[in-house]
């Protein structure tokens, strides 16, 4: 059978538990996946006490570390993306900073993504910058270089959360103290205990936390940046036959009552924005409630991670909507401003074409030599057709453009091709 290899991580770790000073227990959770990692290879072996986990080593292990074969997995090497991360950078300043690709193929998709952890990495993002992208998976791959250091991402809740199994109530977390909790007297302590522990946990992981507002059955809100998720608490019950409505001990009860289980169980708010994801953990034949608390932080950072894209997405539509209602009402005034010149021009040529048509027709009544008794009445024709001529003759008033109209949003309607005059919409 094939010796196992290990990554360097790996072996690091299997060195410390084997031959450390200091065990490697539950309290060092960044090593947690590791350690899990060992154990299914058959390295190591966990053992659990007072609700903490400690690794020890197996002889597997031992023999791993003192065989001659014991040494790190070969890795592939890897072209250097350092070129296409530059390449990448330019690209972005010259198109303004944003980049689409267009229904990418998985393995462009995994290219890209090799390329921004390089250009990160490398430090070749502009000072004062940061960059974002969407469509890891599917959809089109818009990559932005956007100004401002990058949005503060949660840290990844660690494997366990410790729940005292002792704890006095002036040590309890204001939050925790503060809750409403609609459980038995007798499930209280516990009840609080656990949420103190989520509390802490929340805090440690740059999450706030907070009590629900006057009226909700919310017992506890954590809130990781613009995302908030009520937390529900809950106790189970168990339905009992009711004698105290029987008179007489031969009477059958038939009346039902419940009783607590002292099972817990807390949920998050089942919402169409995360249907299908799990909401509900409690206390099982195979567990208790303390052991779900690291999978209830797992899926609150995966809805609050799911609401940011979601904003993300939803702010960039927005802003591409407003710069082409922007686009549009540009062009707009421009065309109505057009449109009136246009009017002006017409009415201008239009006038003079008369007064000029006028005193042609003056001219020609001056050279037919009218008879002597229509002469007195002609000559007054004449003078008052030339001074008609002369008042609607734009050329020698030289009028020039006309001043510009007020672009009114009514006004504007016409030249918007369906877009709203009053906001980035359409109608």
């Amino acid at each position: 059978m094939a010796r196992t290899k290990l990554n360097e991580r790996q072996l690091d770790v299997l060195r410390r538990i084997c031959h450390g000073e200091t065990p490697i227990t539950s309290d060092d959770s960044g090593l947690a996946t590791t350690v899990y990692a060992l154990r299914n290879r058959g390295l190591v072996t966990t053992s659990r006490a007072d609700g903490r986990w400690s690794a020890a080593p197996t002889e597997a292990g031992r023999q791993h570390l003192a065989h001659p074969d014991a040494r790190l997995a070969p890795r592939p090497s890897t072209p250097s993306m350092a070129p296409a991360a530059a390449e990448l950078i330019t690209r972005l300043q010259q198109a303004g900073g944003t980049l689409h690709i267009a229904n990418p193929t998985p393995d462009e998709r995994a290219h890209w993504r090799r390329v921004l952890h390089a250009a990160r990495a490398d430090h070749l993002i502009p000072d004062g910058h940061h960059l974002q992208h969407t469509g890891r998976n599917k959809g089109a791959l818009t990559i932005t270089l956007r100004p401002g250091p990058p949005p503060r991402r949660s840290t990844p809740p660690s494997e366990t959360v410790p729940v005292p199994d002792d704890l006095p109530p002036e040590t309890l977390h204001p939050a925790a103290t503060a809750a409403h909790l609609p459980v038995c007297p007798d499930c209280q302590p516990r009840a609080r205990r656990i949420l103190h522990a989520l509390c802490h946990t929340a805090e440690a992981n740059n999450y706030t936390v907070g009590n629900a507002e006057t009226g909700s059955a919310a017992s506890l809100v954590i809130t990781i940046g613009d995302s908030s998720f009520p937390l529900t608490f809950h106790e189970g019950s168990y339905e009992v036959p009711d004698p105290s409505g029987t008179k007489y001990a031969w009477q059958r009860v038939t009346a039902r009552t419940t009783r607590p289980s002292h099972e817990l169980e807390f949920s998050l708010e089942h919402t169409y924005a995360h249907r299908g994801r799990r909401s509900h953990w409690g206390d099982r034949q195979r567990w208790r409630l303390e052991d779900k608390l690291p999978a209830l932080f797992r899926e609150i950072a995966h809805r609050a991670h799911t609401e940011d894209e979601r904003r993300q997405t939803q702010q960039r539509k927005e802003e591409e909507t407003r710069q082409r209602w922007l686009t549009a009402m540009q062009q707009a005034r421009t065309a109505l401003l057009e449109d009136h010149r246009l009017k002006a021009l017409r009415t201008q040529v239009q006038a003079w074409q008369e007064a000029t048509a006028i005193r042609a027709y003056c001219d020609a009544l001056e050279d037919q030599h009218a008879i002597p008794e229509a002469a007195e009445a002609t000559t007054a024709w004449i003078a008052w057709a030339r001074a008609y001529a002369d008042r609607i003759d734009p050329v020698p008033r030289n009028q020039g453009p006309p001043e510009p109209p007020a672009p009114t949003p009514e006004g504007l309607r016409p030249y918007l091709h369906g877009w709203s005059p009053y906001e980035p919409k359409r109608g």
